[in-house]
């Protein structure tokens, strides 16, 4: 390996930490270790999150050309390889459970999207059956190239912008405890926390769901 190529390699590992710092995601790879070990702890919040209070984030230096609108099956073809931990094909199943997905397009490329099911909230062992009225808001994923411009928070506005015109007034979402990028985005369109769970599972056989604190 030449001289080079190596000192690009150290930059490349540099780069990935500084953006695993930059996003709070270092006890995420921590957590990821022990995960290893067949060990899983999640502590997780139960959010509200609504159209009540909530503002248009504004766009953050970014061009006119993007685009947010719902995603049909044939764009899940732009998904591949989007980090999300979805494949296309599990994109697809979802839409066959009739859940939707609402995303952000910049010059042909996916941006940003979000998944939305109107039949049940589920995350580890908690599940929770949805009323007519309701939503659950998951899977929001920004592209590692457009993170840190806004996007999130506005991608959420418009899907309760949408939901409302659905007649969905109680929209619900979770977030890890130590996501923090998640929960600041959350923070700015003034979702309210329901709940402090934690899920515990043991070598893939045992698994607990507690509630550790209720905000009601």
């Amino acid at each position: 390996m030449t001289a080079a190529l190596q000192k690009n390699n150290k930059r490349s590992v540099m780069q990935k930490v500084r953006i695993k710092v930059r996003y709070g995601m270092i006890v995420q790879v921590i957590r990821k270790q022990i995960l290893r070990l067949g060990i899983e702890i999640s502590p997780f919040y139960l959010f509200r999150e609504g159209v009540e209070d909530s503002t248009i984030p504004a766009f953050k230096g970014l061009e006119p050309d993007y685009i947010s609108g719902i995603f049909l099956p044939e764009d899940m073809g732009l998904m591949e390889n989007n980090g999300s931990g979805y494949s296309p094909e599990d994109f697809l199943a979802f839409f066959k459970e009739g859940q939707k997905c609402i995303g952000i397009k910049h010059k042909g490329k996916v941006a940003a999207f979000m998944w939305i099911n109107f039949s049940e909230l589920k995350y580890k062992s908690f599940q929770m059956q949805l009323k007519s009225n309701e939503a659950y808001l998951w899977n929001m994923f920004t592209q590692e190239d457009y993170r840190g411009k806004n996007l999130a928070p506005y991608l959420r506005y418009k899907s309760y912008e949408m939901l409302h015109e659905m007649g969905k007034d109680t929209l619900y979402s979770i977030s890890e405890y130590f996501n923090t990028p998640a929960i600041k985005f959350k923070r700015k369109l003034n979702a309210r926390i329901l709940k402090l769970s934690l899920y515990i599972r043991l070598f893939k056989k045992f698994e607990w769901n507690f509630t550790l604190k209720s905000f009601r």
